[in-house]
C-alpha cells in the first residue's frame, strides 16, 4: 500500500508502537550499559582534567547526573557492575541493531529479540564489546593522556601517534555499526564481520565520516547543550536513535552488496 493510503490513524499507532518498542529497549540498553558510560565519562573528565573534584566545570553534565548516582556505590559493587556491563555491552549492542534494524525495514519486533539477538551473538558480542571498551580505553589514554617526553624527536613522534590514535578511533566509530548490522544479518565469524565491516566503510568513507559528525553533534549537544534533555534522554531514546540514524545509512550497502548477493547465491 502507498503511505499517501494509508490512514492517518494507522500511521500515528505505528509511531507510537515504534516509539514504545524503542523507548523500552532503549530503557534497558541503558541500565545495563551506564557502568561502562559512567567509565567513559570519568575517563574524560579525567584526562580533560574537568573532574568532579577541584570544583572544575563538568564536561557531560547530563552523564555525570547517572554517573553520580552509580558511583555512590560502595567500589567493590560498582567494580561488578562494571564487569557485568562490559560482558554484556557487545551482546546487547548486537541485540539493540537487530531490533532496531528490524523497525527499519519495516519488520514486526518484540522486546524479547534484544535478548533472543543478545544471546545468539554471546560469542562474538563479548569478544567485540570487551574489544571496544578495551580499545577505546588505550586510545583515550594516548590522545589526551599517554607518555609524555622533553626530548624533541621523541616528543614529535609521541604527538604523531596521538594523531594516528585519533584517526584509528574514528575508524572504530564508523565500521562498528556496519560490524554490528551484518551480524544480526548473516552469520559470518567475528573474522569476517570485522573485514567486512572494514571494506563497506572505506567504501563509503563519505557516508561514514557524515554520520560520524551527525552523531558526534547529537551526543554532544544532548550531553553539554542540553543537560536536561540529556536526563530524559539517556534512558529513552539517545541509544535507539543513534541505532536508528547508523541502521539508515548502513542498511542499504550491506543489503546491496552483502545480502542480495548470498540470496542470488541461494536462488541458483
Amino acid at each position: 500500500m502507498d503511505q499517501q493510503q494509508i490512514p492517518l490513524s494507522e500511521r500515528v499507532r505505528r509511531v507510537v508502537w515504534i516509539s514504545h518498542r524503542l523507548a523500552l529497549v532503549n530503557l534497558i540498553c541503558f541500565l545495563l550499559f551506564l557502568p561502562v558510560m559512567t567509565w567513559f565519562y570519568l575517563i574524560l573528565n579525567t584526562y580533560l582534567h574537568a573532574g568532579l573534584e577541584g570544583g572544575m566545570v563538568d564536561i557531560l553534565p547530563g552523564l555525570g547526573f547517572y554517573a553520580g548516582l552509580l558511583l555512590r556505590l560502595p567500589p567493590v559493587l560498582f567494580y561488578v557492575l562494571f564487569g557485568i556491563s562490559a560482558v554484556l555491552f557487545g551482546p546487547f549492542l548486537f541485540g539493540l541493531h537487530a531490533v532496531v534494524g528490524a523497525i527499519t525495514q519495516g519488520e514486526h519486533v518484540w522486546i524479547s529479540d534484544l535478548f533472543l539477538q543478545a544471546r545468539q551473538n554471546a560469542k562474538q558480542g563479548v569478544l567485540a564489546g570487551l574489544f571496544c571498551v578495551i580499545g577505546t580505553h588505550l586510545l583515550l589514554w594516548n590522545i589526551f593522556g599517554g607518555i609524555y617526553s622533553y626530548v624533541s624527536w621523541i616528543s614529535v613522534i609521541l604527538y604523531v601517534s596521538r594523531w594516528v590514535s585519533v584517526g584509528i578511533l574514528a575508524f572504530l566509530l564508523m565500521a562498528l555499526p556496519y560490524f554490528f548490522q551484518i551480524g544480526v544479518s548473516i552469520s559470518l565469524p567475528i573474522r569476517g564481520l570485522a573485514k567486512n565491516a572494514a571494506i563497506l566503510m572505506r567504501v563509503h568513507l563519505g557516508r561514514g565520516l557524515l554520520l560520524l559528525f551527525g552523531i558526534a553533534v547529537f551526543w554532544w549537544g544532548m550531553l553539554s547543550l542540553f543537560p536536561v534533555v540529556g536526563l530524559l534522554g539517556l534512558p529513552l531514546f539517545a541509544m535507539g536513535f543513534t541505532a536508528f540514524m547508523q541502521s539508515v545509512v548502513c542498511r542499504p550497502p550491506i543489503e546491496r552488496y552483502i545480502l542480495q548477493p548470498a540470496r542470488e547465491r541461494l536462488d541458483s
